[in-house]
């Protein structure tokens, strides 16, 4: 029994020796102190789906469909109410192209953007194959 105390004692000598310093304690933490609810904000003044997305983007009705796009150099952008976006490419001229008329597509659906500057701006719409149908551009 007095083996199996010296061999305790030996051991917790040994382990305080090869421990150096008592582990630091903690620091304390300042206390969080609760934010006041702040008043609810007014639905009238949030942006609607089609509100959002890129300020520069025009409104346009299309045969009875109402669509909120941003045309760019190489793309155009379609937001749609449920706020995602339908990113439409910009088709290369080819041979069949008519001239002054830029296309973007995804293949389900195509607006054809002709005019600008001098001229009048025209924007069609077509979904998948059928024919396009002329766009009125909204005023805000």
């Amino acid at each position: 029994m007095s083996r199996l105390f010296v061999a305790t004692v030996v051991a917790c000598l040994l382990l305080s020796a090869c421990g150096g310093e008592a582990p630091a304690a903690p620091e304390p933490v300042a206390p969080v102190e609760p934010t006041p609810p702040g008043a609810a904000p007014d639905p009238t003044a949030l942006p609607t789906p089609a509100q959002a997305g890129n300020p520069a983007a025009m409104n346009l009705l299309c045969g009875g469909a109402a669509f909120r796009v941003s045309f760019e150099e190489t793309r155009a952008v379609v937001y749609n109410d449920d706020g995602t976006q339908t990113e439409l490419a910009m088709l290369a001229p080819d041979a069949n192209t008519e001239p002054g008329v830029t296309t973007y597509t995804d293949a389900r659906m195509t607006f054809a953007k002709s005019g600008g500057g001098d001229t009048p701006t025209v924007i069609r719409f077509a979904r998948g194959r059928v024919a396009f149908q002329d766009c009125s551009i909204a005023q805000n």
